[in-house]
């Protein structure tokens, strides 16, 4: 009895948790449009600073949309592991991409290069066991 309450405690929660994904993701798509049409529509100049954030903001989307798959292959009890890998690699990448120079950027790159090839070797070794592969059914 009390398992069961439970299980539906929890399968509430994966609910909750995905449609917040959904909403953030709604919510990321909105401000990518409005800083696309001030750019389309002329409002503001593109300067470097602004298309850092346009890139930043359009990663920031697919991390969310990576954070819901991966919701979604959980509460399927499907295999996490390679959309996990994804939304990593995905965040780490963004990272990059908006790497501003300042005082610890040789600290900050080395860090950033260290954590992209400890995903990429981690993601490499679990796939060498056929822990990472997606069954027929799991991608999305």
């Amino acid at each position: 009895m009390i398992l069961k309450v439970l299980n539906k405690a929890v399968y509430f929660i994966e609910i909750i948790i995905a449609a917040s994904l959904v909403v953030m993701t709604v919510l990321a798509m909105a401000t990518l449009a409005v800083e696309l049409s001030g750019v389309i529509f002329g409002v503001h100049i593109l300067l470097s600073a602004d298309f850092l954030k346009l890139i930043s903001t359009i990663l920031e989307v697919f991390i969310l949309i990576e954070l819901f798959r991966i919701a979604v292959a959980y509460m399927t009890h499907q295999n996490v592991l390679p959309t996990v890998f994804e939304a990593a690699l995905i965040a780490v990448a963004r990272q990059f991409v908006v790497f501003e120079i300042s005082d610890q950027s040789l600290q900050s790159a080395a860090a950033l290069s260290v954590l992209l090839l400890a995903v990429a070797v981690a993601w490499w070794l679990l796939a060498r066991v056929n822990a990472c592969e997606y069954g027929p059914e799991q991608r999305l």
